[in-house]
């Protein structure tokens, strides 16, 4: 691959501060109904809640209350003119005599979603966002730039004091913050070692963090949490530290400097096909981010859809495989894997799903259509192997928030698997 840090113009800050697609979706169709910013906005919230949209990169099973607070109706304000404004840039709408209206293009792609189309809907706007930005070239270019000898794949390590064996009454009563800390920064040396085969000594920017923390009141100079309250804060402030120091200082991304400005890039690049991203993979305590696409001038093969084509005449595919004896083999032996380690005849299969699309490189998407080819052969009794699929609670029994992407598969969810030889296969 040539180096492309020198060939394109890179523009990451054009992207607002939101996450789901649907939020173009929703405000286009609120300025198709209404011309005054105001209707606007009230028809836009009132869809986003429709359609459960989060503040954050996680949708929300369900309403959270029937009453908006006003601290929820300024959030929702400032997300809905950071869509107007992105909207805007990329001529979708106009501002014209104190009122907005839908462009030619915004009234083309608004049709496309209203079609039942969301997929090419997407694949409309990401079209619109890269021939602006290039922004997802860089993401995807970076992730093997960064790690080539592992397929580009990336490790935000994320660990609670819990995971490292504190509780909140050492931390809280017992004064061992600054123990957790020092065993988290030998835990984070660690896993630099075992997934980029680095050398790295984090003391100095472990003292930095020391220091930030004092500063701002949280912990004294004793290094011990001045209020009871703030631990939740103070753990998340740990968690937002060393994520930015690994953007920057550990992967040395060159045009991202901050983990939220990472993760807005990431998750679109998620719903486009571009990347995966899981927060649950088995044995890792943090955050995988791995490319499902590849960047080359040709690729001839079947397996990769071309998406977008550069003015450097690169060509940007998402790797689309085919089903196949590949994805039936791999199912079968990461769920005697997770089986092996269950101790239990059903796994769940979101952990079945990250684990098998982190080794094909393929989307979670991608991955529930393959499961779904699958198990059509499979009731049809042409299946090399026999699934099982059921459920064991719904996401809307456990959380607010739904953070791991439901797999659907005859249109109902699905979240425990079985599955064994399939020993009356039909010919």
């Amino acid at each position: 691959m040539v180096n492309i840090f020198d060939q394109l113009n890179y523009k990451l800050s054009e992207v607002k501060k939101f996450y789901f697609f649907e939020y173009f979706y929703i405000l286009l169709k609120s300025v198709q109904k209404f011309e005054e910013k105001e209707r606007i906005f009230f028809h836009f919230q009132n869809l986003k809640e429709a359609l459960n949209l989060g503040d954050s990169k996680y949708k929300r099973i369900g309403s959270i209350s029937d009453i908006i607070t006003d601290k929820q109706l300024l959030r929702y304000r400032y997300t809905f003119q950071q869509v107007v404004d992105e909207s805007l840039s990329l001529n979708l709408i106009n501002f014209d005599d104190g009122n907005f209206i839908l462009t030619e293009k915004g009234k083309s792609i608004l049709q496309i979603y209203e079609a039942n189309n969301p997929e090419s809907f997407i694949e409309q706007l990401f079209i619109l966002i890269e021939s602006r930005t290039n922004g997802f070239h860089y993401l995807v270019s970076s992730l093997f730039e960064i790690n080539p000898n592992n397929g580009g794949t990336l490790i935000f390590p994320s660990y609670s004091p819990l995971k490292l064996h504190f509780s909140k009454e050492d931390i809280i009563e017992n004064n061992k913050f600054i123990d957790y800390l020092n065993s988290l920064r030998d835990q984070l040396v660690l896993d630099i070692k075992t997934h980029l085969n680095k050398d790295v000594n984090l003391n100095f920017p472990n003292n930095d963090l020391v220091d930030k923390l004092v500063e701002t009141g949280l912990i004294n100079k004793d290094y011990n949490l001045k209020n009871s309250k703030d631990y939740n804060l103070i753990v998340k402030r740990v968690r937002d530290f060393w994520a930015n120091h690994f953007l920057r200082n550990i992967y040395n991304f060159k045009n991202i400097n901050s983990i939220s400005y990472f993760d807005l890039w990431a998750y679109r690049a998620k719903q486009i096909g571009l990347i995966n991203i899981t927060e649950f993979y088995p044995n890792v305590s943090g955050k995988m981010v791995y490319p499902t696409s590849i960047i080359f001038r040709n690729v001839k093969s079947n397996d990769f859809k071309k998406i977008f084509e550069y003015p450097n005449k690169e060509i940007l595919y998402i790797h689309n495989p085919r089903f196949g004896d590949s994805f039936v083999s791999t199912l079968y032996e990461t769920y005697l894997e997770l089986k092996r380690s269950y101790r239990s005849y059903f796994v769940n299969l979101n952990d079945l799903r990250d684990m098998v699309s982190y080794k094909l490189k393929i989307s979670n998407k991608k991955f529930s259509d393959l499961l779904s080819e699958a198990y059509e052969l499979n009731l049809k009794g042409q299946l090399s192997i026999s699934i099982s699929l059921e459920v064991d609670k719904l996401p809307s029994e456990k959380a607010i928030y739904l953070v791991r992407d439901p797999i659907f598969i005859s249109g109902k969810v699905k979240n425990i698997i079985a599955i064994e030889i399939n020993t009356n296969k039909n010919e």
